[in-house]
């Protein structure tokens, strides 16, 4: 099975998305606006301006970058959509082979293109963000990524009532997640993987330990039942 996976330019997303993440963000991860925001707007991170004042700030900024910077976004854009294109199908053989052809979840996904430098999903929504311009990280890896996320919490929550947040007694809170991130490393360094992407993975920094036990499970067994069972029961 193939997802609907549509990739688009939208402006007023880029700039919710923004004015969200400024007033969300930071109170969960302090240093993420950090690593957000670009360097002429780390201002907003302060007690000034209001949120009036900010939300305004945002929108204008973020139209000042499309429109000066309209046609190498949609050229970079374009070029996503094309190099997507041309690896989508070998991606979704492998993932299908992975989750031993677990039926995607059903509706729309959509991955909207981003000005700001880190790249938010709604598992929910079946939503996430990329690069709107060429980054070192690459935009092709970043999309992969993301629908490992959405299939991945999918299949948990029918095999074991999980949620992104759920909470597991004896566990960090943060367990599912990184449970999820770990899982993404893993699949994303597997050589079947890198075949297709010749980008770097996204290292994820934490569970150096989860990372190397999971990496060495895979490598024994290419089960994702059995494979996630060690983590989940």
């Amino acid at each position: 099975m193939k997802p609907n996976l549509k990739l688009e330019i939208n402006i007023q997303a880029d700039v919710d998305n923004c004015i969200y993440n400024v007033k969300n963000q930071s109170k969960v991860v302090p240093d993420f606006l950090d690593k957000f925001l670009p360097l002429n707007l780390q201002h907003l991170l302060g007690g000034e301006p209001s949120s009036i004042k900010r939300t305004r700030i945002i929108q204008e900024y973020t139209e000042h970058i499309y429109s000066a910077n309209a046609d190498s976004i949609e050229g970079d854009v374009g070029d996503t959509k094309e190099c997507w294109e041309k690896v989508e199908d070998k991606f979704y053989k492998l993932v299908n082979g992975v989750f031993q052809d677990y039926s995607w979840p059903d509706g729309e996904y959509v991955g909207t293109a981003s000005i700001f430098r880190m790249y938010p999903r709604n598992i929910k929504n079946k939503t996430f963000y990329f690069p709107a311009q060429k980054t070192r990280l690459g935009s092709l890896g970043i999309i992969a990524h993301e629908m490992l996320h959405f299939i991945f919490f999918d299949f948990i929550k029918n095999k074991y009532g999980l949620g992104e947040k759920s909470k597991i007694k004896g566990k960090s809170p943060e367990y599912v997640w990184q449970v999820s991130e770990t899982f993404n490393n893993v699949i994303e360094n597997w050589e079947p993987y890198k075949e297709i992407f010749s980008e770097e993975p996204r290292p994820y920094a934490g569970c150096k330990k989860m990372l190397e036990v999971m990496e060495q499970q895979w490598k024994e067994k290419q089960d994702i039942n059995f494979f996630l069972d060690q983590w989940f029961l």
